[in-house]
């Protein structure tokens, strides 16, 4: 059995994180995948647009409750892996939830590029997987932008635009039995 980690997964719209995610859990004997955008679309009234600069709020309450639902999953024994948009203006919620972790906890942003990912949110549109999901191009490019420079958080980036989704779930998980993006809260400042 394998040892439980966390591991999130994050990016733009189109960056692969629904396709990698399960791939990637299939990978260990016991796992499990959180989808945070589930607790976006179970706001039933009141929900802002994740992208509008008026949901800052909104977003740290969510990305905080995905990140206590992946601790329990991972301290259960679980290879979790977080499905989440997790941008620097989240970084200061991560760190306090990620002190929490009695695991590893991993951190990747999927970061193809921006011709990318619009090209893959517009064939999925029919995908039962991503029913629902954003397929309006000046938000993509908008939440894209939200990734396009992260800084001291750079060492976190992986651009899968030239991988295979094979490739990218092998490299991720190379990655991870390396501790290439292992992180701590204290990288989270």
């Amino acid at each position: 059995m394998n040892p439980p980690f966390a591991l999130i997964l994050s990016g733009p719209p189109g960056a692969g994180k629904t396709t990698l995610s399960s791939l990637v859990a299939e990978e260990y004997s016991l796992s499990t995948v959180f989808e945070a955008d589930s607790l976006w679309n179970g706001v039933v009234c009141g929900l802002i647009d994740p992208w509008a600069s008026e949901a800052l709020d909104q977003n740290r309450v969510l990305v905080r409750t995905s990140l206590r639902a992946g601790a329990c999953l991972s301290e259960g024994g679980y290879a979790t892996v977080l499905s989440l948009h997790a941008t620097p203006q989240s970084m200061c919620e991560m760190a306090r939830e990620i002190t929490d972790f009695v695991v590893p906890v991993h951190y990747i942003v999927l970061r193809p590029s921006l011709a990318a990912c619009l090209d893959r949110c517009a064939g999925r549109e029919g995908d039962p997987r991503h029913q629902g999901a954003l397929s309006d191009v000046e938000a993509i490019r908008h939440l894209y932008a939200g990734y396009a420079e992260l800084g001291g958080y750079e060492r976190f980036v992986l651009d899968t635009s030239a991988l295979s989704i094979s490739e990218s779930v092998a490299l991720i998980c190379e990655a991870m039995a390396r501790g290439t993006f292992r992180i701590r809260a204290e990288e989270f400042s």
